[in-house]
C-alpha cells in the first residue's frame, strides 16, 4: 500500500470519529435539553399528596414482598383495578372502566344480537337488580321478574358489582349454563336458577290488533330497528281499522336517546319541549320537538312498570307532560342519565355526563314516574294481564 493510500485511509477514519462524536454530542445535548422541555401527563404525587403517594407505593410494595400466593400478583391487573378505582370512588352505578372484553360485550349491545339469558340489570340501593327480563327469553322463561335482586353469580357474591362485571358473567357461550341466586320481595328466602345461554335477538317492535279498533303496539327497545318497525306496525294495523292506541313499554330498559326523541316527534309537535338535561355546569339545555306530530290528535294510553327505564321513561314523561296521555301500570325505574363512552385504546371509559328531566322539570334518576292509573298484575301466570286490560277499559 502506497502512502497516498495509507493517507486516505486515515483521513477517512478521522472523519468517521468526527461524525461519531457529532451525533454522540447531538443526542446528549437533545437528550438534556428534551428532559427540560418533557412534562409528565400525569404525576400521582402532585394530584393526590405526598402521603397518598407514599401509601401507594408502600402498599405495592409490602403486597409483592409478603403475600403468600406470589402468583396471584400480577402488576397489569393491579394497574387496571387501581385505574379503575378512580372511577368507582365516583360512587355512580353507571359510569366504569371496561377491560377490552367487557368493551366487545358493550359493542355486542349496540347490535342487538348476543348469547345470554335475556334480562337488563341495573344497580338499584347498591343491589344487582333485574330492570327487565326479555320476551320469549331464558329469563322470561324462567319467570324471573322485573325487581329480583340478584344476590349471587355462580355462588360469587355480587355487593360492590359493577354493572360490566356482572354482564361480563352472566353471558357466556351458547348452550352454558349460569346460576342466578335470586332474592324476591314476598319471598322467606332466596333462591336458585340455573339457565342455559342461548342466542339472544332483541326485536323491537312487536304489534296485534284487539278487536274492534284498538291497535296494540309493544316497544321493548329504542335502537336502529325501533322506527322503522313501529312504522311499519303501525300502518298495519291502522289499515285493519284501529283508531286508538296502546303502546307497551313494560320492561322497555331503554335505548338510544336519540329514537327516543324521533319517536316522540311522531306524537309531539314542533317546538314543544321533549326532555331537559343538566351538565356538570348546572345549567340547564331544552331540547324540542322538530315535529311532525302527525299522531298528537290519536286516542293513546302507555303502559309502563317497574321494568321501564332510562329512554322509555324520556318517552312517556313526553307524551304525559305535553299530551296529557295517561300512563298505567307501575311505577317506572328511574334511570334518567346521560352515558357518554371515552375509547381509550382497547379500553372503554364510561362516564354519566348529565341527567334527564321530563319537560315539567321532573328528574328521572332515582325518582321514575308514577303512573296516572295504579294497577300491579298481581297474578300474571294466570294469563290474564290486568294492565292491559284496564288500558282497553280506558280506551273504550
Amino acid at each position: 500500500m502506497d502512502i497516498k493510500s495509507k493517507k486516505r485511509i486515515l483521513i477517512e477514519f478521522i472523519v468517521a470519529i468526527f461524525i461519531l462524536s457529532l451525533n454522540f454530542v447531538l443526542a446528549y445535548k437533545l437528550g438534556k435539553e428534551s428532559k427540560v422541555y418533557y412534562k409528565p401527563f400525569f404525576d400521582f404525587k402532585q394530584e393526590f399528596g405526598e402521603e397518598y403517594n407514599k401509601l401507594f407505593s408502600e402498599v405495592w410494595k409490602k403486597i409483592k414482598e409478603n403475600f403468600v400466593d406470589k402468583k396471584k400478583i400480577n402488576p397489569q391487573k393491579a394497574a387496571f383495578e387501581a385505574i379503575r378505582g378512580l372511577v368507582r370512588s365516583l360512587d355512580d352505578p353507571y359510569s366504569d372502566l371496561y377491560t377490552p372484553m367487557q368493551s366487545k360485550i358493550f359493542e355486542e349491545d349496540l347490535k342487538g344480537s348476543f348469547c345470554g339469558i335475556g334480562i337488563e340489570i341495573g344497580i338499584r340501593n347498591n343491589l344487582l337488580t333485574v330492570i327487565s327480563p326479555l320476551e320469549g327469553t331464558p329469563a322470561a322463561r324462567a319467570k324471573i321478574k322485573a325487581g329480583d335482586v340478584i344476590s349471587k353469580i355462580n355462588g360469587e357474591d355480587t355487593t360492590n358489582i359493577s354493572l360490566e362485571e356482572a354482564v361480563s358473567k352472566i353471558r357466556g357461550e351458547c348452550g352454558t349454563k349460569v346460576k342466578l341466586t335470586i332474592i324476591r320481595e314476598g319471598w322467606k328466602e332466596e333462591k336458585d336458577f340455573e339457565l342455559t345461554r342461548e342466542e339472544i335477538k332483541i326485536k323491537a317492535v312487536e304489534s296485534k290488533f284487539i278487536e274492534p279498533d284498538i291497535g296494540y303496539i309493544k316497544i321493548n327497545t329504542f335502537n336502529q330497528n325501533t322506527i322503522p318497525e313501529f312504522v311499519e306496525k303501525f300502518n298495519k294495523l291502522s289499515k285493519e281499522g284501529a283508531n286508538k292506541y296502546i303502546l307497551d313499554l313494560r320492561n322497555n330498559p331503554g335505548g338510544y336517546l336519540d329514537i327516543a326523541i324521533q319517536m316522540s316527534e311522531f306524537f309531539i309537535p314542533r317546538g314543544k319541549i321533549i326532555l331537559k338535561e343538566t351538565g356538570k355546569d348546572g345549567k340547564e339545555k331544552v331540547i324540542r320537538s322538530e315535529g311532525p306530530g302527525t299522531l298528537k290528535d290519536i286516542k293513546v294510553v302507555v303502559l309502563v312498570n317497574k321494568g321501564s327505564a332510562s329512554a322509555s321513561e324520556i318517552f312517556a314523561g313526553a307524551l304525559r307532560d305535553n299530551l296529557g296521555i295517561k300512563l298505567i301500570g307501575e311505577k317506572t325505574f328511574g334511570k334518567g342519565s346521560v352515558q357518554q363512552v371515552f375509547k381509550i385504546n382497547s379500553y372503554l371509559l364510561k362516564l354519566t355526563i348529565a341527567y334527564w328531566l321530563t319537560p315539567k322539570g321532573a328528574k328521572l334518576e332515582g325518582n321514575g314516574l308514577e303512573p296516572d292509573i295504579k294497577v300491579v298484575d298481581k297474578n300474571p301466570e294466570d294469563n290474564i294481564d290486568e294492565v292491559l286490560n284496564k288500558g282497553i277499559e280506558i280506551l273504550k
